[in-house]
């Protein structure tokens, strides 16, 4: 048997002794080797979490079309399905398994699975933070204008979720550790983007419950979106009084067949006042509404946080190669994430809405 010792840099080999020992220490540092991850995916541990996101995919794609909650299908229903490719790319590897004698003696897998989990774990959570910023609605408590809210936040998200897979395909496709981390240091920009997105997003939010339950909207808002939402009543102008009264309904409010009393009218969570008597919800349903935002907000944060210290150090860092601290902080939080939000799913509030 002849083995080498590629180096990927020069992209030359060497011949070096072979070890065909399985699982034995390497030949040149003295311990046990692993290309990639730095550990041997646990097998029940992947096992499990592709069943739980494949289960809770299911979950939000019945949920979504039974209750016509269609805005649901693109947030909650794909990112849990990049979820659950992302588990498969682990699963990937896991088949692939397999002990290489060459370089010393290590164990490696298909590196298109390794590129596959990453890619999709870390860009998953962003349709997730984009069911959020739908969630609030428009509301007019806050210092942003109402017409600016969801588009500001929506478009923001997408700019993160470009500059994630942008990295994820420059580090899919580096031929060296060194291409590979820079790839992954453009992922990170996309994870602390969206980690500043999200927290400006919690104070606005923030913002909205104080000022909701003070009653004190806001003297003065920003409206980013000004001259672009002029610019469209102008081409766009409703025909008729019925078409004017969709024009001014929420996206979020709109079918909404809940008749309860409440007791704020201005809300993100509430149609406008002209429609209240159509489209208001219970305050109750408003407050578990307000819960599953702060719950779900502060988990994707906690992971952010999680996800930008881990890419900083580079693949091959500490917190990378630790797979229970990835499992607590990332596998678990995700996955209360798609369960909590299935359980208290958003059409609780919203009611059934055709379209």
């Amino acid at each position: 048997m002849s083995c080498v010792l590629t180096n990927y840099t020069s992209m030359t080999t060497t011949p070096i002794p072979c070890n065909p020992i399985n699982g034995s220490a390497n030949l040149f540092t003295g311990q046990v080797q692993y290309t990639d991850y730095g550990y041997e995916p646990n097998h029940a541990a992947t096992y499990a979490f592709l069943a739980i996101f494949a289960s809770g995919f299911a979950a939000h794609v019945l949920l979504g079309v039974w209750q016509r909650c269609w805005w649901t299908l693109p947030t909650l229903a794909v990112g849990t399905a990049v979820e659950v490719i992302g588990w498969g790319g682990r699963l990937w590897s896991i088949v692939s398994w397999r002990w290489d004698p060459n370089q010393g003696g290590l164990w490696s897998s298909n590196h298109n699975g390794f590129i596959v989990q990453i890619v999709c774990l870390v860009i998953g959570p962003t349709f997730f933070s984009a069911a959020n910023y739908i969630l609030l609605g428009s509301p007019s408590y806050v210092s942003l204008h109402s017409q600016s809210f969801s588009l500001l936040f929506i478009c923001a998200d997408l700019t993160c979720l470009v500059v994630q897979a942008v990295g994820g395909g420059i580090a899919g496709t580096a031929n060296n550790e060194e291409g590979a981390n820079q790839g992954g240091y453009i992922m990170t920009g996309g994870v602390i983007l969206q980690l500043i997105v999200t927290v400006i997003y919690l104070i606005l939010f923030g913002e909205w419950v104080y000022r909701r339950h003070t009653d004190l909207p806001s003297k003065r808002q920003y409206n980013p979106f000004s001259f672009t939402s002029r610019f469209a009543r102008k081409k766009h102008a409703p025909s008729n009084i019925e078409d004017s009264n969709n024009h001014m309904m929420s996206p979020m409010t709109n079918g909404s067949q809940e008749t309860h009393a409440t007791t704020k009218p201005e809300d993100g969570l509430i149609a406008p006042p002209p429609f209240r008597s159509e489209f208001q919800i219970s305050e109750k349903r408003i407050q578990i509404m307000c819960a599953l935002i702060a719950m779900g907000t502060l988990l994707i944060i906690i992971r952010s946080v999680y996800r930008s210290i881990e890419l900083l150090r580079g693949w091959s860092g500490p917190v990378a190669t630790d797979e229970p601290l990835f499992i607590g902080m990332d596998a678990l939080l995700m996955c209360l994430f798609v369960w909590l939000y299935a359980a208290v799913h958003p059409y609780i509030a919203f009611g059934r809405r055709l379209f």
